[in-house]
């Protein structure tokens, strides 16, 4: 492990004998050494943070302009429509799906992939028509948070194929059913019918 001492034992041992055991000489040496142990953490840094699940303020914008998304282009996706500046955590998000967006071969694990990442989708529901072959529904039920429902209600945040139409629809978890048909719907008189809160399509 490269810290003070280490470095300081490194320039201590490569000098000549007749500075060995010099007070001044090792008070200079400890003074750089301290200096060397600033510019290790700062390597350490640009190697660590420049990861998209690390990186924050500047390095993120760095990673915005690999994946063709600055900050302010971002906003589009958050829903905003006065051009606020995103926090870190939400630009993070944005630019994991841009990076997914830019990779992807519009397959339906890779849907579902984004569905979770964007929304924190807890349920999603995919049906296909026989009738209309270029076409798909999708509905994501989840714990939609407040900054969540510019996202709804404002943009298109999908993959899909060239020429292909979807139908995307949100609801929230907190709905009646039968348990034994799905986990995680409630029992008579603990919620109401489910109920679409966005629609895109």
């Amino acid at each position: 492990m490269i810290n003070l001492e280490s470095i300081t034992k490194s320039f201590l041992d490569k000098l000549p004998e007749q500075f060995k055991r010099k007070h001044n000489i090792e008070v200079l040496v400890r003074a750089f050494a301290a200096e060397m142990e600033e510019l290790v953490e700062v390597f350490k840094e640009l190697e660590t943070l420049r990861s998209l699940t690390k990186a924050y303020g500047k390095q993120l914008d760095g990673i915005g302009e690999l994946v063709v998304l600055s900050r302010v282009e971002s906003t589009a996706y958050a829903g905003v429509v006065d051009f606020s500046i995103l926090d870190d955590t939400r630009y993070r998000l944005f630019l994991m799906y841009k990076a997914l967006r830019n990779a992807n071969m519009c397959t339906f694990p890779e849907l579902m992939e984004i569905c979770r990442l964007l929304y924190d989708a807890k349920l999603l529901y995919y049906r296909e028509f026989d009738d209309h072959p270029a076409h798909f529904s999708v509905m994501v039920g989840a714990d939609f948070q407040d900054w969540m429902m510019g996202m709804l209600n404002n943009v298109n945040l999908t993959v899909k194929p060239g020429g292909v139409s979807i139908e995307l629809k949100f609801f929230e978890l907190d709905f009646f059913g039968f348990s034994d048909l799905n986990k995680e719907a409630k029992g008579f008189g603990e919620a109401k019918f489910l109920h679409i809160i966005g629609e895109m399509s």
